[in-house]
């Protein structure tokens, strides 16, 4: 299931004196986690295209050529996330069309003769990695208030999208609970995604006023808590009764988070305790 979520963050914070803000306020503490993470990589954009359209134009059978441009069509969708607004420029100026999405709005011969262009393909070689969209698999033992000790684990595909002109990160979480950590990396494997980072982190978790607020400890990195929320002032609602104001805030991946630090997790196999 697909949810969408703004979030922001609050780096370095003193945990003891947040844990007491928090429960003076109201909140409620609700357990404690240990969880251990998988990162993987997508193929790259280009090639997801050319095979895609490979298949498009080789396919015989109207129902798999109809199956090839569905995936180009979501594919698109996800480049649209990271158009610049002189690539948007460029898509006018050349094929009339405010974005990748809009081809499918023309009538299918014109859809094809784009779809098939030199200039399209020039444009789309220019997306190799896909920075803002991954797969995570994650095991989280839980420990709650009552000592009972839960165990989940779940696959995520994780999509950073488009600043909604809140300066909040929006991000995409679709989500499924799966049985076995090892199982599913395995499974993961034999689809040709080979892992690109371990991670352990450990989370503190709270609620305050039917929001949950984190508390994420990460290896090298001092305490921090994350607060989401349905809009910019709902979040702004919690961060004024903890004290806080959004000029307090960053709204990023912990990648950009190391980063601060000098460090490219992006580049660590693993990253542990």
């Amino acid at each position: 299931m697909s949810s969408m979520e703004l979030e922001v963050k609050i780096l370095n914070i003193n945990e003891e004196e947040l844990v007491s803000k928090i429960k003076k306020s109201g909140g409620k503490y609700i357990s404690s986690s240990q969880q251990y993470l998988r990162v993987y990589d997508l193929t790259y954009i280009n090639q997801r295209y050319y095979s895609n359209l490979y298949e498009l134009n080789n396919e015989n059978i109207e129902l798999r050529k109809d199956i090839a441009l569905t995936k180009i069509k979501n594919l698109f969708q996800e480049i649209d996330q990271l158009l610049s607004d002189e690539e948007i420029d460029f898509l006018k100026r050349n094929f009339k069309i405010i974005n990748l999405s809009h081809i499918f709005t023309l009538d299918k011969k014109q859809t094809l003769k784009i779809l098939n262009s030199n200039q399209l393909k020039e444009f789309i070689n220019n997306y190799k990695s896909t920075p803002k969209k991954w797969i995570r698999l994650r095991k989280t033992i839980e420990k709650k208030e009552n000592k009972e000790i839960k165990e989940k684990t779940t696959l995520t595909i994780k999509h950073i999208l488009k600043d909604n002109e809140s300066n909040i990160q929006q991000m995409q979480e679709t989500e499924i609970e799966v049985s076995s950590f090892e199982e599913t990396n395995e499974l993961l494997e034999k689809l040709g995604f080979s892992y690109r980072s371990y991670q352990e982190k450990r989370r503190e978790k709270y609620v305050l006023n039917e929001h949950e607020i984190d508390i994420d400890t990460w290896p090298k990195l001092l305490p921090y808590i994350e607060i989401e929320g349905k809009d910019k002032n709902d979040i702004e609602k919690i961060l004024s009764i903890l004290g806080y104001s959004f000029k307090d805030t960053i709204s990023c991946t912990v990648d950009e988070i190391y980063k601060k630090i000098g460090l490219d997790i992006n580049n660590m196999r693993e990253l542990k305790f």
